[in-house]
């Protein structure tokens, strides 16, 4: 999640004309000279993966008023997806440097050093911010988030905790502790996540999370159950159908599996790991050739998928 990116971008493409588009141009003709305008467009543009014409908007709304922090931050942002990670920082530096004693931008600049995996970097940002602010619970979850990634789960924890005392209702505390307290078998992690679902019932990353922890203790029927209300609540995310799939699997319900690895690539196309299942599945019921073609088609999705190229490779008709 927080690494920096060094593909080459793919062609941008060509933004149709819209209703939303057309207001903001017409806006720009009529007050050419106001900045917020071409901010808004940046952000239209920017949802479009647009990004040279967000980078252009983005410009021209700076040249007007540089003093406007969220500026910066889409600038940064915009920079990260088109994969210019070190525009991106120097974007955030030099707003901080704009703005240090503005909270909002030392997150920023905080969020975007742990991205770019500068985690000893982030960290110092982080303790500005305590310094300025030592109730900002958020910033102790960036503190955990950097913690975490530097490989320092203890600690991490400690973090995530610190943000739940200073906002009891901060979920996003609850959760990633549960997660790292069952990584380190403690024995907390169930007792966070419910505390999470007290907080909020329908979180979908608190269901998940318990739902992860009773898979993990192979209590597969509560896993199952929860599962199972994931798939009503948000019948258009995938992982829910797959993890039900890697039950059944474990259960040698083969043709369970199955279906709910087939729900999974149903919902979401593009999901390797899915089509990698149901080759493991299609393999195991004596049918390589159907297990072959699923294989390939998650090599071809996703090339770096060893697993997959290497079960294609071994199935490959001759």
């Amino acid at each position: 999640m927080y690494s920096c990116k060094h593909e080459t971008p793919d062609k941008q493409p060509a933004l149709k004309v819209d209703p939303i588009l057309t207001e903001l141009n017409s806006a720009l003709t009529k007050n050419p000279k106001e900045a917020d305008l071409y901010f808004q467009r940046a952000k239209y543009y920017y949802s479009k993966k647009g990004y040279d014409e967000a980078l252009h908007d983005l410009a021209s709304a700076m040249k007007i008023d540089s003093l406007k922090p969220a500026y910066y931050y889409l600038l940064a942002d915009t920079y990260l997806d088109y994969y210019q990670s070190r525009m991106a920082l120097l974007t955030m530096q030099k707003a901080s440097g704009m703005f240090p004693d503005s909270i909002g931008t030392l997150m920023k600049l905080a969020e975007t050093e742990i991205t770019l995996a500068k985690y000893d970097v982030a960290m110092q940002t982080i303790q500005k911010i305590v310094t300025l602010d030592p109730q900002n619970a958020d910033a102790r979850i960036l503190m955990g988030l950097a913690l975490e990634n530097s490989k320092d789960p203890a600690r991490a924890i400690y973090a995530y905790r610190k943000a739940t005392e200073l906002d009891p209702y901060k979920i996003d505390g609850w959760i990633k502790a549960g997660i790292l307290a069952d990584k380190l078998k403690t024995g907390d992690g169930l007792k966070y996540f419910q505390t999470a679902l007290k907080i909020d019932t329908a979180s979908y990353e608190a269901n998940y999370a318990l739902a992860m922890h009773y898979q993990q203790a192979r209590d597969d029927a509560k896993a199952l159950d929860i599962y199972r209300k994931l798939n009503l609540m948000y019948p258009r995310v995938a992982e829910p159908f797959f993890n039900i799939g890697a039950i059944y699997m474990t259960m040698d319900s083969l043709n369970k599996a199955l279906d709910f690895f087939k729900m999974a690539t149903s919902v979401d196309q593009v999901y390797a790991e899915a089509y990698y299942a149901q080759g493991k599945v299609l393999e195991q019921m004596n049918k390589p050739k159907e297990a072959y073609a699923k294989y390939n088609q998650a090599a071809t999705l996703k090339p770096k998928f060893q697993a997959a190229g290497d079960a294609a490779a071994r199935l490959k008709p001759k």
